[in-house]
């Protein structure tokens, strides 16, 4: 029997978000991404990328998050991170998108969702 579920509160200099690409609203996911970043003394401190809907399950963009800890929060460092998540997915082509077309938006949002975390953490 489950009593308790602790959630750990999120640390200072936090930020994360979810971008979903659908066809209409409350449609599954054509791609999903998850962000989470925490900044130290001006630089990321924990990362975190997650991916929905570009493989048989979900996956974690590890070589991407491994590339941004320690590094500054710049919009290049960003953009390096959403090549290595678009090359960690594993798209299928269907009547959603092709698979070439889904690596695209991966890599763009994750750019999109680690600004909006920086801007979070703040």
């Amino acid at each position: 029997m489950l009593t308790e579920i602790v959630v750990p509160t999120a640390e200072p200099s936090s930020g994360g978000t979810y971008l979903k690409q659908e066809r209409k609203v409350g449609d599954w996911a054509t791609v999903g991404v998850a962000v989470a970043l925490t900044l130290r003394d001006g630089r990321i401190a924990r990362a975190g990328i997650g991916l929905t809907s570009v493989g048989l399950t979900n996956l974690e963009a590890t070589e991407a998050e491994e590339a941004l800890v320690g590094a500054e929060p710049t919009d290049e460092a960003f953009a390096e991170a959403g090549r290595l998540a678009a090359s960690a997915s594993q798209p299928v082509s269907d009547v959603r998108g092709s698979a070439e077309y889904k690596r695209h938006i991966v890599e763009v949002y994750v750019r999109r969702g680690l600004a909006r975390a920086r801007e979070m953490a703040a």
